[in-house]
């Protein structure tokens, strides 16, 4: 049985990306941080885990950056998932009855103009949107609703009092699936993503840049993170749209390597699909 390790609760959107991509018999550990989730992988309590690395409103999820590095943790495949706010409650239960709301911090401002409409129920923020949904399960709170997915009512027994509340109706987030051990490349393999450090010398980004341009591939993601204990040094995380095996790929990094001092590959694979939750 494949073991899965999430952040967050059961009927998280981490958990419906794990359903997605383990449709068969697997089993889901639920770990209360992004850290944990690497631990999991790194230490083989979990085979895969499944993290946030960015969103199309708010940018990258920085930490798991910093993680995919410190773990040496290995991108096998990744999934862009359309959020789905709901809000949700008891059977039973409607909005007039509801004087307080839990989520995630994110989750209360991509619904902001929905909320705005109901002033007078005060929002508690907390860690989890699906946690959120149990929370009120277990503590039998029938004044309080939650903002979560709609899976979580179903897992829970719960109720949707209002569907899609969300602000922006094209909010999707970019999930990485992440193993301990080097997976084989996919045939079909059409993105890559690689950890740089630059020679600090004037231009050397610009030249490394240069070797992917050289060979017409896309850049489709730059992130940079400060390299703690080497003060105002970076590392470059890179995607680019080809697979590691494509010649060009490998001309290109031949090149990369005499430009730059790090050369580190995270993962090759196919480019994710584009799901709704």
């Amino acid at each position: 049985m494949v073991k899965i390790s999430i952040q967050g609760a059961r009927g998280s959107f981490h958990d419906i990306v794990a359903r997605v991509k383990f449709p068969g018999e697997s089993e889901i550990i639920e770990s209360p941080t992004f850290q944990q989730v690497f631990e999991d992988v790194k230490c083989g309590r979990a085979d895969y885990g499944v993290v946030a690395i960015e969103n199309s409103s708010y940018g990258s999820f920085l930490e798991n950056y910093d993680l995919l590095l410190k773990y040496d943790a290995k991108i096998t495949s990744e999934v862009y998932l359309r959020i789905v706010f709901n809000l949700i409650a008891f059977p039973g239960v409607s909005i007039k009855d509801i004087t307080e709301i839990y989520s995630h911090p994110l989750a209360m401002t991509e619904s902001h103009l929905y909320l705005e409409g109901h002033p007078q129920i005060k929002r508690i923020e907390t860690d989890d949107t699906a946690g959120s949904v149990r929370m009120i399960k277990e503590q039998n709170l029938r004044h309080a609703a939650a903002i979560a997915s709609k899976l979580t009512a179903e897992l829970y027994g719960m109720h949707i009092l209002a569907r899609d509340i969300g602000s922006n109706k094209k909010y999707y987030m970019r999930f990485l699936i992440i193993a301990r051990e080097e997976p084989q490349i996919p045939e079909k393999a059409d993105k890559t993503s690689l950890v740089i450090r630059a020679k600090n010398i004037p231009g050397s980004l610009f030249l490394c840049l240069k070797c992917f341009a050289d060979e017409g591939i896309n850049l489709s993601k730059l992130e940079s993170r400060p390299i703690i204990g080497d003060v105002w040094q970076y590392h470059f995380y890179l995607d680019f749209e080809r697979g590691l095996n494509a010649p060009e790929t490998q001309r290109a990094l031949r090149e990369l390597g005499r430009v730059a001092t790090t050369v580190k590959v995270l993962g090759s694979y196919e480019k994710g699909p584009m799901l709704e939750s």
